[in-house]
């Protein structure tokens, strides 16, 4: 009865409720209804409350129409289906014409009843539908009815007509899925999980159709049409490039090879035994099916501090007859961004989390029942009359830190982390952090103490930095009209972002004391800051060029900036590696783990659409002089176990800006490699280039040269520092 139905997938619930769940998450389940009620259905319900019902019908897919008392589907039905053939190709048609459509009808004594209402399809008659499906299937699509007795054959041109199951599957287009082809399931036709796995197999997608193996002769014709017709199709999903026909089953091989002798076939019969295993998600791969994928262009506004996209949905063409109930019909729009600049450090692509979808739903659609997460994206489920959508996009620290409470971790931005936060803005994302990869421009501002000053001639030449500041040359920091990028250009950078501040030191006439005035301070006269007295600020001006800097903004503390500069070095490092257009990042975090100690990582970054893998780094930085402890390893490890309990994959991150690690540091390391827990190392090699790997003396004998993951760059530091 609904559109798309051959592809839902059946769920059997028993006090193991493992093989249940394993499925849902398979085929990203959307919505459960329960075919029945027991504890254990009940049970599972409660656990997955969210994949309810959106309208609130109650605890089922039907709802109560106000004026007839009878029920109507609440998700598009198949006589949508109906409605779309009947004005494309049966309208004009003569009352007599009758099309390939058939209705399957058998004995209620048959043997095989169990198995034809799910190879065939039929309308139940027990729900007290307003709508009689099995009439507008009979005269919408001129089709015919078709008795099976018990004693005859099955007709080999059932094998090629549309019955009620296949016509739920019309005008649908599928993506992904399974390697694994089309073929035959061959069962018996009363055993509950040779139906069971009859039905998902070919609800993954694929064309399958079953072989009762006590009921050959009865099949023969049957299935040799079945043959024929996939001896014809090209099967594309193959993965070794041969043409083949598969044979699923749960009995004996020797059984299956004797049955399956009886079919004559040019192709190869490629055997596939099926079990629970068989469902892991690495054998039977649902695909996901679509009526349509179009581009829509969306505007996006900022009102009361949160960014809203709107969208106007494009025309439902497969809906061709709107009528009172199909408005009432829920279907879902599956949104892929292709871009995101227009929400920076927001997403509408939030990773494939599914015991998130509350909390996605909630923030992105102010619904917590209407949202679910996809793999690429998310689906909104929408009426079938909505023409437009309104979406709030997340932002990357709520996930983050959503993710580390679904870890039983809360979590809050340090001090440190606000003030790398607030640098990071001043330098117009972590992309404008390339300048601390000078070691010049890092020792001028680690060395200068808040009450000093410097020369600009004199801080030049800590950039410079005894011409280690020549391998920069090529550095861009931001937009120059010369080739080479020198040390005065880096300078006048630290100045318009605010990192240094101009000004003069003035002697007192009074007190003969020094004082340092910068320019907003400067005035026609000024007073001595320890004595009191005024001065003529012109006398003192007269031939003067020896302006003075001192360190501003966020650097006029001598804090060291809480260590921003190494996070945000080793940030660069992840946007280069990592898909720059989803870069998901935190600076430090504040951890409290129940029963536990606190403990603060320096930064997290989130990578996650790199195939079916979700991976979560979290690093300690250094500057030079600083040292990586066993007290900062065991606060990641403790951090790292909870975080891979919810099935994400955590990476230790250890950066210095220093050449090496000392020979204590790499024991800790190499003892974390013994544990078998990944790790990222980065020095001054790795976090000074533009890329942190293509520069290197080692490139050519590096076992991930151009990583696009953190388990590249986990094999990466292994072979550059852990290999004895």
């Amino acid at each position: 009865m609904l559109w798309g139905g051959i592809y839902n997938p059946i769920i059997p619930v028993s006090k193991d409720i493992k093989f249940a769940e394993r499925l849902i998450n398979l085929f990203s389940v959307d919505v459960l209804f329960p075919v029945s009620h027991t504890n254990e259905i009940d049970e599972l319900l409660k656990k997955y409350p969210l994949l309810r019902d959106p309208g609130h019908y109650a605890q089922n897919i039907f709802y109560e129409d106000y004026h007839t008392k009878k029920n109507i589907l609440g998700y598009l039905s198949s006589l949508n289906t109906i409605r779309y053939y009947w004005e494309r190709e049966f309208k004009h048609k003569p009352e007599k014409h009758k099309s390939n459509c058939v209705l399957v009808k058998w004995e209620s004594e048959d043997d095989l009843k169990s198995l034809f209402s799910i190879l065939f399809g039929f309308f139940p008659q027990e729900y007290n539908l307003k709508d009689d499906f099995e009439l507008a299937f009979l005269r919408g699509l001129h089709a015919q009815e078709v008795k099976i007795n018990p004693n005859n054959t099955i007709k080999e041109n059932l094998a090629t007509v549309v019955t009620p199951i296949r016509l739920t599957g019309l005008e649908l287009q599928g993506y992904g899925g399974t390697w694994r082809g089309d073929g035959i399931y061959i069962g018996d036709h009363n055993d509950f999980k040779d139906l069971l796995y009859f039905w998902n197999i070919r609800a993954s997608g694929l064309f399958v159709e079953f072989l009762p193996k006590n009921k050959i002769t009865r099949f023969k014709n049957f299935i040799n049409k079945v043959v024929e017709i996939l001896e014809k199709s090209s099967n594309k999903k193959s993965a070794i490039g041969e043409d083949f026909i598969n044979v699923y089953y749960r009995c004996s091989d020797d059984e299956v090879k004797d049955i399956i002798k009886k079919f004559k076939t040019k192709k190869r019969f490629v055997y596939y035994k099926c079990d629970k295993v068989s469902w892991n998600g690495l054998n039977i791969k649902p695909a996901d099916f679509y009526f349509g994928w179009e581009h829509i262009l969306g505007s996006v506004e900022k009102s009361y501090n949160r960014y809203i996209v709107s969208v106007s949905l494009p025309e439902k063409k497969f809906i061709v007859k709107k009528s009172r109930d199909t408005d009432h019909e829920h279907l879902a729009i599956s949104i892929d961004p292709f871009g995101e600049f227009g929400y920076p450090e927001h997403t509408l692509k939030p990773p494939f989390i599914k015991e998130l979808n509350e909390f996605y739903s909630r923030e992105i659609a102010v619904d917590p029942f209407a949202l679910r997460a996809e793999k690429n994206g998310i689906a909104k489920i929408i009426r079938a009359s909505d023409n437009s959508l309104f979406l709030y996009p997340l932002s990357y620290q709520s996930i983050i830190q959503k993710i580390f409470e679904l870890a039983d971790i809360q979590s809050e931005i340090s001090q440190a982390g606000l003030i790398t936060k607030r640098i990071i803005e001043k330098l117009g994302g972590v992309d404008g952090g390339r300048v601390f990869k000078i070691e010049g421009v890092r020792k001028l501002l680690q060395n200068l103490k808040s009450d000093a000053f410097v020369a600009k001639g004199e801080a030049t030449k800590i950039i410079w930095n005894d011409g280690e500041f020549r391998k920069h040359e090529k550095l861009y920091i931001e937009a120059r009209e010369k080739s080479k990028l020198t040390s005065s250009d880096v300078f006048n950078f630290l100045l318009k972002k605010d990192f240094l501040r101009a000004g003069l030191e003035l002697i007192c006439n009074h007190c003969k004391l020094s004082n340092w005035f910068s320019l907003r301070e400067i005035d026609d006269v000024w007073i001595c800051n320890y004595c009191g007295d005024e001065n003529k600020t012109s006398l003192q001006l007269n031939n003067r060029g020896d302006w003075k800097f001192r360190k501003s903004g966020l650097f006029a503390k001598d804090n060291n900036q809480e260590g921003a500069i190494p996070v945000i070095l080793t940030l660069l490092v992840f946007l280069r590696i990592l898909d720059p257009s989803a870069f998901i990042y935190s600076p430090s975090l504040k951890l409290r783990i129940k029963n536990k100690k606190e403990c603060e990582v320096d930064f997290v970054v989130l990578q996650y659409e790199r195939g079916d893998e979700i991976q979560l780094a979290i690093g300690e930085c250094k500057s030079e002089g600083g040292a990586i402890n066993k007290e900062d390893i065991e606060n990641l490890k403790m951090v790292r176990e909870m975080v891979n309990k919810i099935g994400v994959n955590c990476y230790l991150v250890f950066s210095k800006t220093a050449k090496e690690f000392t020979n204590e540091e790499i024991k800790l390391f190499k003892q974390l490699q013994k544990e078998k827990i990944p790790v990222i190392l980065l020095t001054n090699r790795e976090l000074e280039p533009y890329h942190p790997y293509w520069e290197l003396e080692e490139k050519d004998d590096l076992p991930e040269k151009y990583a696009l993951d953190m388990r590249g760059m986990v094999r990466n530091s292994s072979y550059l520092y852990l290999k004895d």
